[in-house]
C-alpha cells in the first residue's frame, strides 16, 4: 500500500512540475486538488482490496473448519465410535459339536479294560466266598459225624499209630475225611496228622489206651483252621459293582456328542472330567477341571460356557483376583475397585456362579433373565458389548482342544 501512495505522490509532483511558470494560482490549486484526489482514491481502493481479501480468507477458513468438522463427524459415524458410545462386537453364533475323537476312543477302551479287570477280581472273590462257605460246611459236617455221641475232647484225641496197633475201617474213613479237610484248607500238616494218628472216636477203650505223653488234640488243631469271614468279601463285591456301574455310565457319556451352543448356554455340553482336563491342560484353570463338570451336572449351565467366562474374566486363571481371591468369574465385581463376592476355594466360587447363572440369568422369571444366549447373559452380567463375543471365542478355543 505504501508503494502505491508513494507512486501517486510522485505523479502529483510531476504534474505540478509541468505546470507553466506563468500559471495562475487557480491552476496551481486545481493541480493540488487533483493530486490529493488521486492519492485518496488509490488509498481507498487499496483498503477495499485488503478488506475483501481478509473477508475471503475468513470465509475460506470457515469453510475449511466446517469441512474438517464434517470429516470428524463422518469418521465418528463410519469409523471408530466416540468415547461416550458403547462398543458392540457381534457374538459368533456357530454351534460346535464333537461326536468322536481319538482321545475319546482311547478313554473308552481304557474304561472297558478296567471293567474287564474288575470283573475278574469279582469272580475271584466269588470263588473265595464259595470256598470259605464250603470249608465251614465241611468242618461242621465232620464235627457232626465224629462228635455227635461223644465229647470232642475224647473223640478227637489222637494216639500215634504203632506197628502193633490195629487200624479199623472207621479209622480209614476218618483219615479220608481228614484228607478232604486238608485239601480244602490247603493244610499239608493236617494231611500228615491224618496219616500218623488214630482217634478215640473209633476206640471205646481209648481213654485207657491213651498215652498222655504222646497224643494229639485234633479238636484244638481244627479250631485254629482259618475260615475267612464272608461279609468283607460281600462288601468288596458291592464296591466293585459300584465301580463297574460308574465306568459304564462314563462310557455312555463318552459316547455322547459334546456341544457348545452360544445361542443357548443352558444346553448341556456332555463333557467329562477327562475332557475338561484335556481342554484346560497347560492353563492355570486345569486344577479345577472337575468343578466345571460338577457345575454343569448340578446347575445345568454349559460347562464350556462357564470355562469361557473363567478364561475371559481371570485371564486364564492368572489375574490377581483369581490368585488371591479365588474369583475366576468376576462374580460380584461391579467395578475395578469392587471387592467382589469371593469364596474359600475356586471350586466353590465356580459352583456359586453356576447357581446364580441358572437361577437369575437362564431361568424365565429370574431377576436378570433376558434369554438363554451368551449375548442375553451379557446384558446384565457385564457392562459393554464385547463380553459375549470374547467369552464365546474362548469357548471355541477350548472346544478345539478336544
Amino acid at each position: 500500500m505504501r508503494r502505491r501512495v508513494m507512486t501517486a505522490f510522485m505523479c502529483a509532483i510531476m504534474t505540478m512540475s509541468v505546470i507553466p511558470v506563468n500559471a495562475d494560482d487557480t491552476q496551481v490549486a486545481k493541480a493540488q486538488q487533483e493530486m490529493e484526489s488521486t492519492v485518496k482514491t488509490e488509498t481507498t481502493t487499496e483498503m477495499a482490496t485488503q478488506s475483501t481479501t481478509k473477508t475471503e480468507k475468513k470465509k475460506t477458513s470457515r469453510k475449511k473448519k466446517a469441512k474438517i468438522t464434517k470429516k470428524k463427524i463422518s469418521k465418528d459415524k463410519n469409523g471408530k465410535k466416540s468415547d461416550n458410545e458403547e462398543k458392540v462386537v457381534p457374538m459368533p453364533t456357530q454351534v460346535i459339536s464333537k461326536s468322536s475323537t481319538q482321545a475319546m476312543e482311547r478313554r473308552i477302551s481304557s474304561k472297558q479294560a478296567k471293567i474287564a479287570k474288575l470283573r475278574k477280581e469279582k469272580a475271584k472273590i466269588f470263588k473265595q466266598m464259595k470256598l470259605e462257605a464250603q470249608k465251614e460246611e465241611t468242618l461242621k459236617t465232620f464235627y457232626e459225624k465224629y462228635t455227635a455221641n461223644s465229647k470232642a475232647e475224647i473223640a478227637l484225641f489222637g494216639q500215634e499209630i504203632t506197628p502193633v496197633m490195629k487200624i479199623s475201617k472207621k479209622d480209614e474213613a476218618m483219615r479220608d475225611d481228614l484228607y478232604e479237610l486238608a485239601d480244602l484248607f490247603g493244610d499239608k500238616q493236617l494231611k500228615t496228622i491224618a496219616g500218623k494218628y488214630v482217634f478215640g472216636i473209633n476206640h471205646p477203650d481209648f481213654e485207657t489206651l491213651l498215652d498222655k505223653n504222646d497224643n494229639f488234640n485234633l479238636n484244638q488243631y481244627l479250631k485254629n483252621e482259618k475260615i475267612l469271614p464272608v461279609k468283607p468279601m460281600q462288601q468288596k463285591i458291592a464296591t466293585i459293582n459300584k465301580k463297574i456301574k460308574q465306568l459304564k455310565k462314563d462310557i455312555s457319556k463318552e459316547n455322547q456328542t459334546r456341544y457348545f451352543n452360544p445361542n443357548n448356554v443352558s444346553l448341556l455340553s456332555h463333557i467329562t472330567v477327562d475332557d475338561a482336563k484335556q481342554m484346560l491342560k497347560g492353563t492355570a484353570l486345569y486344577a479345577d477341571a472337575k468343578a466345571y463338570v460338577k457345575a454343569e451336572e448340578k446347575y445345568h449351565v454349559n460347562a464350556v460356557f462357564l470355562m469361557g467366562i473363567a478364561a475371559h474374566e481371570s485371564a486364564w486363571g492368572t489375574s490377581r483376583r483369581a490368585r488371591e481371591d479365588n474369583n475366576l468369574t468376576g462374580y460380584g465385581v461391579t467395578s475395578d475397585s469392587a471387592k467382589g463376592i469371593n469364596k474359600a476355594t475356586k471350586e466353590e466360587g465356580l459352583l456359586t456362579t453356576a447357581k446364580t447363572l441358572h437361577e437369575k440369568y437362564l431361568t424365565a422369571g429370574g431377576s436378570y433373565y433376558a434369554g438363554t444366549s451368551a449375548e442375553d447373559v451379557n446384558k446384565h452380567y457385564c457392562v459393554g458389548g464385547e463380553w459375549a463375543a470374547a467369552v464365546v471365542n474362548d469357548a471355541y478355543q477350548l472346544m478345539n482342544q478336544l
